[in-house]
């Protein structure tokens, strides 16, 4: 079947998700009509029949035919890119669109996701074009090169230089539609299912009060959820024409990118977008928020721009490589409106070579004008407003200030274990309790497992052990950092590196032994605290 066709069935089946809609409530409204005139006089049963019809009818009214989808749902926050701004970026745009033969963007809008796509302000499902704008994600510019950025403009504009191209924007608006319309109804099922169970849950209690056994009656969504249900089962219909559509169409655009910026160009791109993505998580994860609970953030534009520390040092970008070689073969979902990237990758791989090679080698972030300033800007619309307290520090300060921070909460339950204790907070005040005999009765106060907490005598102790051990190595590092004798350095290959005093690298563990043993001996660790410049006093 031809994306044309499948396009054209899919916008029928639209029109039947409607007139599913449409045709139960006027069968409703039928039965009730019928029944009235079936009966010789008012019968009280007809009021009840109405009242059920009316229940049933009306979420469909209310959600369907009455809700509208917010224009802003789904819109991601971005910087605008002005032509007087961004010239260079423009000018790849504005060839790339003329070489596409479509009409390019009113507007380019920079976003922080591993995205790019064209959008246009259609109307009637699509039929009627409007303003088109292009939005490009920050992670692209940054981790492409400016050949690979113009197959994802290409691929993107591609999508509109296909003739059937009308059909399938209706397919993908109605998909928005009919997604709507069943998570209105779910969200009334689940209003309706938490006010019935809190009305079970009284009734319980009141029963329990009086001595008697609660029903057992569950909270359901009502018709609801039923109405959610039915629903349900046409849209998965729907979308399964729709989606095979979004597919085709991908395919379609692939093929149109490998014809303006290369085959090369264009299987680069594709094997380096899930890879930016897997990047992008990451990193923010990583690095960018590190300092989030301590309250630092990277210095201005660096939340978004430090991405690209990650993806040139070596040993990332090996990673990152063989990742890219070795893409994970998916089955295609037919609920998915693109195919797996590693189906796209072959397929145009397979095309013939076009001697163009990967195209122009340097990064697209240099496309950007002054593109710190920039990443700043994008950071004040994008992050949440809580990152605006937050203190900017360089990356060296932001690790030092996280890594204490987390060392410290990891420290937090002993401290608090030798308050309780009547002992000092600190590593010495641990020692102490070592020396004093009370190293198990420290331990029994800190969170455990349930099978340490059954387990008594010898048993108790091989299970607290490590844990004392780990405790003590957490309260000396706290220490030895508070006093600016341990410190973390920054590591783009890898987690950030504890530097303890010399003595340390080659001592600190036996000493942690020592003191852990059955005949306990904490004097080696002393003598390390004491060395580094730490009295116990």
């Amino acid at each position: 079947m031809s994306t044309s066709i499948r396009a054209v069935t899919a916008v029928a089946l639209l029109v039947g998700f409607y007139l599913l809609a449409a045709g139960g409530v006027v069968g409703l409204l039928a039965l009730d009509i019928a029944l009235y005139q079936a009966s010789d006089h008012m019968r009280p049963g007809l009021f009840k029949i109405w009242a059920l019809t009316a229940v049933i009818a009306y979420p469909v009214v209310r959600v369907v035919f009455l809700t509208r989808r917010r224009k802003d749902d789904g819109e991601v926050p971005g910087v605008l890119l002005t032509r007087e701004q961004q010239p260079a970026l423009w000018a790849v745009v504005d060839r790339i669109s003329e070489r596409t033969g479509v009409r390019g963007p009113a507007e380019i809008r920079l976003v922080p996701e591993v995205n790019a796509g064209v959008y246009e302000e259609a109307r009637m499902l699509g039929l009627v074009p409007g303003k088109r704008h292009l939005v490009i994600g920050a992670p692209l510019l940054i981790g492409l090169t400016e050949g690979e950025l113009e197959s994802v403009l290409a691929h993107e504009f591609g999508h509109y230089s296909n003739r059937d191209v009308r059909l399938a924007a209706v397919t993908v608006a109605g998909r928005r539609a009919v997604l709507h319309t069943i998570g209105g109804l779910h969200q009334r099922a689940d209003q309706h299912q938490a006010t019935e169970a809190a009305k079970l849950a009284a009734k319980a209690e009141k029963r329990l009060a009086k001595g008697r056994k609660p029903s057992g009656e569950q909270a359901s969504g009502g018709v609801d959820r039923v109405l959610a249900k039915l629903f349900t089962l046409y849209a998965k219909l729907y979308f399964r024409v729709s989606e095979a559509v979004g597919r085709r169409q991908e395919y379609a655009a692939d093929r149109v990118a490998a014809q303006i910026a290369g085959r090369d160009a264009t299987a680069a791109a594709l094997r380096k977008i899930p890879v930016l993505d897997s990047a992008q998580d990451f990193y923010l994860g990583r690095y960018a928020t590190l300092g989030w609970d301590a309250g630092l953030l990277p210095p201005p534009g660096q939340v978004y721009g430090g991405l690209a520390h990650l993806l040139t040092d070596p040993k990332r970008r090996q990673e990152l490589a063989e990742y890219a070689l070795e893409l994970p073969e998916e089955q295609p979902d037919p609920y998915d409106s693109h195919p797996p990237i590693d189906r796209r990758v072959a397929a145009i791989e397979a095309l013939p070579d076009d001697g163009r090679g990967p195209g122009a080698a340097g990064p697209a972030l240099a496309l950007l004008h002054d593109a710190e300033r920039v990443l700043t800007e994008l950071e004040v619309v994008s992050l949440i407003p809580e990152a605006a307290g937050k203190q900017r520090v360089e990356w060296p300060e932001l690790v030092r200030g996280a890594m204490l921070s987390h060392a410290r909460e990891a420290a937090a339950p002993a401290y608090r274990a030798l308050t309780e204790l009547g002992l000092r907070p600190t590593v010495h005040g641990l020692l102490d309790a070592v020396d004093a005999g009370r190293a198990w009765e420290f331990t029994d106060r800190l969170p455990k497992s349930e099978e340490a907490a059954a387990a008594t005598g010898r048993a108790a102790r091989e299970f607290a052990r490590p844990v004392l051990r780990e405790e003590l190595a957490h309260a000396t590092v706290v220490t030895l950092a508070d006093a600016g004798l341990a410190r973390w350095e920054l590591s783009w290959s890898g987690p950030a590196e504890l530097h303890l005093p010399d003595a340390f690298e080659d001592g600190f563990g036996a000493a942690l032994d020592a003191a852990c043993a059955d005949t306990a001996d904490t004097a080696p660790l002393r003598a390390l605290l004491a060395g580094a410049g730490l009295p116990a006093a």
